[in-house]
């Protein structure tokens, strides 16, 4: 063997062997975690501490250790707690608080992780919550007695007195109160802005300001708990999270704008008009906000609501005459469920109880129950021409808003409880619940 050969080997003999040896020192165990408590399926109450006790090894070192409280699909829950620790052995005695309201009654997991730098480890224990009961805090009217300001006021404990606390400027379109933010939203249509106003301050949260031209400036509004939707002249919808950012978009079709939106299965389902003309289409949008599809639609939408996740019912009028019809989102269809005429004159409100049955507020002063599943509509409650109708599930109560009266019923017997007038037009009615 020559000499240069003779290097070569040995080059290639002490890089092997480093090599060799660098794999036999690399830590490949994580640390090992052993709960002690809670026990499984230990059922707690939201605002509870759970004690989270556990044995923690590893056999070189520990970098961090953490708590955290999962929901059923194993996603974040909760807060994610660091845990300190001064040894690569230790014994885990930890306080967690489960101070969040919003937790619902339901499977859970205490999940602790720990890593070594290297490697990681986590284990879960199931547990069970129990949520905090839903109360009402809160009804919360709004009014107007002239044009340029919208009032909003709460009606108190005995039902006896409207008091007055907080006034927006312009005038009105649409309104919401959010019991997860503890907020209200306002949005006017030419000259209000749309508002997040928060209630524990009374104070502005974010405002959105119109542009004031001799055309509306928001033009449709939904919303959900947490989030809100607003359409615009200008044809663009933006939904907007409690705190004013935008966190969805689409627009409507050019030359159109939207007015009544809802989702179905995560499609947006928007009624739309024609600037220039009559023309309404009923518009399908994918998730991601972009156009799937449209239909024409020849009735002035009132309500929008989804009965499955492929159909939503459309209750407005034609001409002045109330109707219903059923849009089947899959097939691009609109069809009339209920074969027979309704009473005559026009729809100006709709309650939907569940996905058969609604509430129909009618011009004749009559209130009527509709359910699609044996084909019927009935009179419900003579002497209230209603312009909003609201329920309160906690209480088990129907609220009947008329121009310049509420009035509520105990839902099971239909029994009137409460009825306060007002000086001012009525423009709708919310719940805050505390959460």
């Amino acid at each position: 063997m020559t000499a240069v050969n003779k290097i070569y080997f040995i080059l290639i003999f002490l890089i092997l062997t480093g090599l060799m040896s660098c794999k036999k020192d690399k830590d490949e165990t994580g640390p090992v975690i052993t709960f002690n408590t809670p026990v499984e399926n230990q059922s707690f109450n939201v605002y509870d501490y759970v004690n989270v006790n556990a044995s923690i090894k590893d056999d070189t070192r520990l970098t961090s250790v953490s708590v955290s409280l999962l929901d059923a699909n194993e996603n974040f829950a909760h807060v994610s707690v660091p845990v300190p620790f001064t040894s690569p052995s230790m014994t885990l005695n930890f306080q967690y608080l489960l101070d969040n309201i919003h937790l619902e009654t339901g499977i859970y997991y205490i999940k602790i992780s720990a890593t070594d730098g290297e490697n990681n480890s986590n284990v879960f224990q199931k547990i069970y919550l129990i949520e905090v009961p839903k109360q009402l805090k809160k009804i919360f009217l709004l009014s107007k007695n002239t044009g340029t300001q919208t009032n909003l006021s709460t009606i108190d404990s005995t039902f006896s007195s409207i008091i007055p606390f907080h006034s927006f400027s312009g005038d009105y379109l649409s309104s919401s109160i959010s019991s997860y933010y503890q907020q209200a939203f306002v949005c006017g249509n030419f000259s209000g802005n749309f508002t997040g106003h928060t209630l524990l301050y009374n104070s502005p949260k974010f405002t959105v300001a119109p542009i004031i031209s001799t055309n509306p400036y928001f033009t449709g509004y939904f919303n959900t708990d947490r989030y809100s939707y607003v359409c615009r002249y200008a044809g663009s919808i933006f939904g907007y999270d409690y705190s004013g950012s935008v966190f969805y978009s689409a627009n409507a079709i050019a030359g159109y704008y939207a007015k009544s939106i809802c989702f179905n299965e995560g499609y947006l389902i928007a009624e739309e008009k024609e600037i220039f003309s009559t023309t309404k289409k009923l518009v399908t949008y994918f998730p991601n906000g972009s156009q799937e599809k449209s239909c024409i639609l020849t009735q002035d939408v009132v309500q929008l609501c989804e009965k499955n996740s492929s159909n939503v019912f459309v209750f407005g009028n034609i001409g002045g005459q109330a109707t219903v019809q059923l849009f089947d989102r899959i097939n691009n269809n609109l069809w009339s469920p209920y074969p027979f005429p309704l009473a005559s004159g026009s729809l100006s409100c709709v309650l939907q109880l569940d996905s058969d049955t609604y509430l129909l507020g009618h011009s004749n002063g009559i209130i009527y129950k509709y359910q699609y599943s044996i084909n019927s509509v009935t009179s419900y409650l003579s002497g209230y021409t209603a312009l909003k109708m609201k329920f309160d599930g906690v209480n088990n109560r129907l609220y009947v808003v008329e121009a310049n009266r509420v009035s509520s019923f105990d839902y099971s017997s239909l029994a009137l409880v409460n009825s306060i007038n007002s000086t001012e037009t009525i423009l709708d009615l919310h719940f805050l619940y505390n959460r």
